[in-house]
């Protein structure tokens, strides 16, 4: 049978943290009014001694008194300006627009409907967006409940093509791995794994997996699930890079135009120069990791303009033979 009083205190703390906040407050009356709305008639003075309740529960309301005593609620699961942050993450992801939007709301709604407004001026809502990553937020999900429950995972592989057109790798044909671990970098999120094939770690990007499923066969087991130290490996994988930011065209061939849109985004303009060879102007910090990057493709990717950085990474070059 429903207890009608723990009802009336449960829609009372709903109110209560909807709609107010340290600068906003309210009296009996109002909060008669608003109980009313929902189907429940009180007393005036029964108020205090719901309140009252509600504290003695744990669920903590702030009171002052002027002509009338106001109660208000501050303590919630995030403040405004975390909220604002979070939002701000959410808009450099690359879920879809809706999604985008759909997540802020809900991360509005831990607010009371003030500082809710305080968040929507802050934020321009996302603009539709031709994003790849509308699967985002199942793939993880999936991938969350495979290192849950220690169950492999297979999915399908894509690259892009110059028109930005999905082109599956090992023609469509399945990857199964174990999965380790998720992390974000660079506006992406990455899985980290294991497979049977291979000794080391892979990594893949989320948002380039179609059709991941969680097999019924649990992962391999690897010493490496304990041991893995995430941090240090992203340290390594994921390098920044630091220096002046600077405009580079960079020359390529198909082969590393996935590598083109990983490290510089998906907005990258490719201009084909020949049906081997394209050509991007990309934003990047001119650096020693930037040099190293160029180098570690063996000759795959090359700069083109401007001189002055293809100077700089001459003499990079030249440096490293010299030291051998």
């Amino acid at each position: 049978m429903v207890d009608n009083n723990k009802v009336k205190l449960l829609i009372l703390w709903d109110i209560l943290c909807k709609n107010t906040d340290e600068n906003h407050a309210m009296n009996a009356d109002e909060i008669r009014e608003e109980l009313a709305k929902r189907g429940i008639s009180v007393i005036r003075r029964v108020i205090a001694d719901d309140i009252a309740a509600l504290n003695k529960y744990g669920y903590e309301v702030l009171s002052y008194k002027k002509k009338y005593y106001y109660y208000y609620v501050v303590n919630r699961p995030l403040d405004t300006a975390e909220v604002i942050l979070l939002a701000d993450a959410l808009k450099s992801s690359k879920l879809s627009a809706r999604q985008k939007n759909a997540l802020i709301e809900k991360l509005s709604g831990l607010l009371c409907s003030y500082q809710a407004e305080s968040v929507s001026k802050h934020l321009v809502s996302v603009a539709d967006e031709k994003k790849s990553g509308a699967s985002i937020i199942y793939n993880v999900d999936a991938i969350e409940r495979a290192i849950d429950e220690n169950k492999q995972i297979s999915f399908l592989y894509f690259d892009y093509d110059k028109t930005h057109n999905k082109v599956y790798r090992k023609n469509g044909e399945k990857y199964v791995v174990n999965p380790v671990v998720m992390v974000w970098d660079r506006n992406n999120y990455y899985l980290l794994c294991f497979s049977d094939n291979h000794e080391n770690i892979t990594t893949y990007r989320i948002d380039k997996m179609d059709k991941v499923w969680v097999s019924e066969i649990d992962r391999t087991p690897h010493r490496e699930y304990e041991l893995f130290n995430t941090e240090e490996y992203c340290k390594q994988a994921f390098s920044m890079f630091g220096g002046e930011k600077q405009k580079v065209t960079l020359l390529f061939g198909p082969e590393i135009l996935s590598e083109i849109f990983d490290r510089f985004g998906d907005g990258v303009r490719v201009v084909e120069q020949s049906e081997k060879l394209y050509s991007a102007e990309v934003e990047v910090q001119v650096s020693k990791p930037f040099f190293a990057w160029i180098v570690g493709t063996c000759g795959k990717v090359k700069i083109k303009s401007p001189k002055s950085v293809l100077n700089d990474f001459t003499e990079f070059v030249n440096k490293i033979k010299e030291s051998y």
